[in-house]
């Protein structure tokens, strides 16, 4: 029952609000260069330029990266390893999903439907929190 009420530590809180400060940049800016790129990327031209156009948004993500970093080093012990736990979780789905992908495409589905690389990376988020609450409901 207690668990029920425990909202966090003032640390938990301060912790959680670093990694909110950490984060929401890099998504803004992912959501931003990913609307710059779909407005004048033209990634169905066949301009060399379409190939910078379409990694652009890697950069902001890798803001994301550094924010999760400095998270699982702010965190403590237990934190880490829920975290921890939840992100093997989506590696383990993402990896079994970027193997019946690859299978698939050798099969020639993914000719006529070019979306595998949103499948295996859904599957790995998807993966993330399904493990993750799975092993912070335990």
């Amino acid at each position: 029952m207690t668990s029920e009420l425990y909202i966090g530590s003032a640390g938990d809180r301060a912790r959680a609000w670093s990694y909110q400060r950490d984060f929401w940049p890099g998504m803004i800016g992912y959501l931003v260069v990913l609307a710059a790129v779909g407005f004048w990327g033209n990634l169905d031209g066949h301009s060399p330029w379409r190939y910078l156009w379409a990694v652009l948004p890697a950069l902001p993500a890798l803001w994301i990266v550094r924010a999760v970093w400095r998270h699982i080093g702010r965190i403590d012990d237990y934190q880490r390893l829920l975290l921890l736990r939840g992100l093997a979780g989506g590696f383990a789905a993402a990896m079994i999903t970027a193997m019946v992908v690859g299978l698939l495409d050798i099969a020639g589905l993914f000719a006529t439907l070019p979306i595998g690389g949103w499948i295996i990376f859904g599957a790995g988020m998807t993966g993330w929190v399904v493990a993750g609450q799975i092993r912070w409901r335990r």
